[in-house]
């Protein structure tokens, strides 16, 4: 059975769409008045926010080498201005989301800590 390979870019696009998901299931209507009833809901949705904010860097830092070696390899060109300084930037750039990430996921386990000592006491 042949298996077409799977466009990395896929999996960020999933991620998003699935943040997209979420954030419309979580959206308190008068339908849905509590969409997170419990407190363990949130704490495990901030662990899984958690997750993905580590795992971030990784990508970054792997987007950012692929740039450099396609300029390595001069197979890259720009519509104006110079290649280099384009992929410098990006990498730049790149490596600024990577430390905001950390920040995120040091922030985020911050939030994961405080609610994981709550509880429900609302009525059943």
């Amino acid at each position: 059975m042949d298996s077409k390979p799977v466009d990395p870019v896929q999996h960020p696009q999933d991620a998003a769409e699935s943040l997209r998901k979420f954030n419309h299931a979580t959206y308190a209507t008068t339908h849905n008045p509590r969409p997170l009833p419990y407190p363990g809901e949130a704490y495990r949705a901030i662990a899984a926010y958690t997750a993905l904010a580590y795992r971030m860097p990784q990508g970054f830092e792997h987007i950012g080498n692929a740039l450099d070696t396609l300029a390595e390899a001069g197979h890259l060109t720009a519509d104006h201005g110079d290649v280099d300084h384009h992929v410098n930037a990006a990498i730049a750039a790149l490596n600024e989301a990577d430390e905001l990430a950390r920040s995120l996921a040091a922030v985020l386990e911050r939030a994961h800590s405080a609610t994981g000592v709550l509880g429900y006491s609302g009525p059943q």
